[in-house]
């Protein structure tokens, strides 16, 4: 970075607009990936703590169907 600002001929304090922007663009984005990360993995173990619970996919899944459809 630094040859690259010597290039330029910008110093520390000279950086421009699209820069700073960029960079905090990219840092938003490692933000939502990781949360996006971290809800999977909280959905999938959350899956397997039900499995484990009811007994196998097939009584999970009629679980489900009669919490979600009231019978």
């Amino acid at each position: 970075m630094k040859n690259t600002m010597q290039k330029q001929g910008l110093g520390l304090g000279e950086l421009d607009q699209a820069a700073i922007g960029e960079g905090f663009s990219q840092a938003g984005v490692a933000v939502i990936l990781t949360l996006a990360t971290l809800i999977g993995i909280w959905g999938i173990a959350c899956l397997i703590g039900g499995m484990s619970t009811m007994g196998g996919v097939m009584a999970l899944g009629r679980g489900w169907l009669t919490a979600v459809t009231g019978m």
